[in-house]
């Protein structure tokens, strides 16, 4: 032992080491609050807006008539309410839907991580999910918000047809923006999942009347899809079963449209969709075939063994193609399921298999092109108008097989997000109209900002326009009207954006989703894990 060691008294190591134990946790306290208020931190989602990519206060669900689970958002509990999503929106039951646990217990929303550090180096991309200050109340409970960046600064943007067109500064048309493929596949919601089927069909209250896809020679009232037909065939997909539209789970609990005028339709025919199955031949020399009937044209997926061909036309009887894509593929091999997915999103066709990309054909509408296409209409003020309401024509598939009898597995249906358009309804605005040439784009009946060519969003050098995945229940860009009067006054007057000041953040990581119960009328305290993921 040293000797120095041996004449410090014990009190006087006792009183460092307590010292070095407070200045530690000092110094830890500090590293933490810098580390949350610069680099990283962590939000709690209050509200649907952004369902389903992210949960508010919320319900699970687990529907006993197919196994298909959901998120319901919560508003009012009425069980009697609830139905399955995979039946359709118009398929409910007198006393409700059977469901598990009954009754459902509510779950807090997804906690999740933003990076607050990117944008001081990195322009924010499109599409990016962001946090940023509500500009009309930028202070309180409802001080941040979380919406998806669709606009970027000098551009002018135009929602049409659930789309996002964009005119950039200097340019004269509108052009559709498409998702990477990264995010579109996070985005894809489900509208049909043959292994959702009805377990038993006898212990329904109402009358089933089967599955949507139906076809001569074909059974379909299983998991498993098949025909013993060699010759050609064909399913097709019955729209009074099931329309093929915005119906969005998360709101079967909800009432309105917050900051819209009602004369929008309820649920809007929607024609961005991924149609996917594996497909099990029982010999080689199988041709199939996707139509989808749209946009007042029919597009067409193939797989004919030695190609994937994409291509669309009017449709018109004997109208030719006008647009066409062939890529050499192998066929389809009758030892396995080969998984195929048939997309058609952001005025794109795909078709992928087992998960790559073979074909592709991409086809650039204009804006105004687009809403005369969906809509039937000629005059482009009519188009808009019924663009605007959600009128569009609903979308009719039709699948051909030919050269051999197979089986289908996993047969889905999903669509893609639809941002709707709409009119400003009646609700109050407490903050000031900062300019008389404003006043016209907030006043209620004006159209939602850029949803329409009378109102479209013309942003300035630093301005953003955002959008909430739910669209049918997010207050966001298109209706915020005026900004908080300390927003007006220090950074940006304009109604309905986001200046690049109010940036918090990109939201990173669902680090602790919400919790879920472990057994029947126990407390929600345990994360699910299973759902911790990126936000795409």
């Amino acid at each position: 032992m040293h000797e120095d060691q041996a004449k410090t008294p014990h009190g006087t190591q006792d009183d460092g080491g307590f010292a070095d134990v407070v200045q530690s946790l000092i110094i830890a306290f500090v590293l933490a609050m810098t580390f949350r208020g610069f680099v990283v931190e962590g939000f709690v989602i209050p509200t649907g807006s952004m369902a389903p990519t992210l949960l508010g206060q919320h319900f699970r669900v687990h529907s006993e008539l197919t196994g298909h689970e959901f998120a319901v958002g919560v508003d009012r509990l009425e069980t009697q309410m609830l139905l399955d999503p995979m039946l359709g929106p118009n398929f409910r039951e007198p006393t409700g839907l059977n469901i598990h646990p009954s009754p459902p217990q509510t779950r807090g929303g997804d906690r999740i991580l933003v990076l607050k550090t990117i944008y001081p180096f990195a322009e924010p991309n499109r599409f990016d999910v962001v946090v940023f200050k509500n500009p009309t109340e930028p202070k309180g409970d409802s001080g941040n918000y979380i919406k998806r960046l669709v606009g970027l600064p000098n551009e002018t943007i135009w929602i049409a047809d659930g789309d996002v067109f964009v005119k950039p500064a200097g340019e004269s048309d509108f052009s559709i923006r498409r998702k990477p493929e990264y995010i579109q596949r996070a985005l894809w919601s489900p509208i049909f999942d043959s292994n959702a089927k009805v377990r038993n069909p006898a212990l329904m209250q109402r009358s089933y009347p089967g599955p949507p896809w139906r076809g001569e020679n074909w059974q379909t009232d299983s998991r498993i899809f098949r025909t013993d037909r060699t010759e050609a065939t064909m399913l097709e997909w019955n729209l009074s079963r099931r329309r093929l539209d915005d119906f969005t789970a998360y709101n079967m609990l909800h009432s309105g449209q917050p900051g819209l005028s009602s004369n929008s339709a309820p649920l809007v025919n929607v024609s961005d969709l991924r149609i996917a199955a594996g497909i099990h031949p029982d010999q080689t020399g199988l041709t199939t075939a996707l139509e989808l009937e749209t946009r007042s044209h029919i597009f067409e997926f193939k797989l004919n063994g030695r190609e994937a061909i994409l291509r669309y036309r009017q449709d018109q009887p004997d109208s030719p193609w006008i647009e066409e894509v062939r890529e050499p593929i192998e066929s389809l091999d009758p030892d396995r399921v080969t998984n195929v997915e048939f997309w058609h999103v952001d005025q794109s066709m795909q078709i992928f298999i087992a998960g790559r990309s073979v074909a592709r054909l991409d086809y650039e509408w204009t804006a105004e092109d687009r809403l005369r296409n969906a809509t039937g209409y000629d005059d482009l003020a009519d188009a808009a108008d019924a663009g605007v309401r959600g009128l569009v024509q609903p979308t009719e598939l039709r699948w051909h097989f030919d050269g051999s009898p197979v089986s289908l597995h996993r047969v889905r249906v999903d669509r893609d997000l639809y941002y709707r358009g709409g009119r400003i309804g009646a609700q109050p605005d407490e903050n000031p109209t900062a300019r008389p040439e404003y006043a016209r784009m907030v006043a209620r009946g004006a159209y939602a900002y850029g949803t329409h060519p009378d109102n479209l969003a013309e942003l300035g050098p630093d301005q953003f326009y955002m959008l909430g995945d739910n669209s049918q229940f997010s207050l966001d860009s298109r209706l915020w009207k005026n900004p908080h009067p300390t927003v007006a006054a220090q950074i940006d007057d304009a109604p309905f954006v986001v200046h690049r000041d109010l940036l918090l953040g990109k939201a990173w990581v669902v680090y602790f989703p919400a919790v879920h119960t472990i057994g029947d009328g126990e407390r929600a305290v345990i994360p699910d894990f299973g759902r911790l993921r990126y936000i795409r």
